[in-house]
C-alpha cells in the first residue's frame, strides 16, 4: 500500500480530474439496469480514463503506487466529491 504522503502527492495531482470522472464513476456503480448500454460505456470510459492517469503517474516522481491502490483511491475521491454534492438544502 502506498505511503501517506505518495496518497497525498497523487490526490493533488487527480484533484482536477475528479469533478470529470465523478460522474461516469456514478453512472456505472449506480446504475439501475446493470445491461445499460450507457452504464456500460460510462465504465469503460472510466476505466480508459484511469488507465491514462495512471500511466502518467507512473512515468512521473510517484512510482510506488500499485494499479488496484490507484484505482481504489481515486474512487474513493470520486465519492467524495459526489457525497459533497449531494448536500441537501435545509428548507
Amino acid at each position: 500500500m502506498p505511503e501517506a504522503d505518495e496518497l497525498a502527492q497523487l490526490t493533488d495531482r487527480l484533484r482536477s480530474a475528479i469533478p470529470r470522472l465523478a460522474p461516469l464513476y456514478d453512472s456505472f456503480a449506480h446504475a439501475l439496469d446493470p445491461f445499460d448500454k450507457g452504464r456500460d460505456i460510462a465504465e469503460q470510459t472510466f476505466n480508459s480514463e484511469l488507465r491514462t492517469m495512471f500511466d502518467s503517474v507512473q512515468s512521473s516522481e510517484i512510482k510506488g503506487v500499485q494499479f488496484r491502490d490507484f484505482r481504489r483511491h481515486l474512487i474513493t475521491l470520486c465519492k467524495q466529491h459526489l457525497r459533497a454534492g449531494d448536500k441537501h438544502s435545509s428548507v
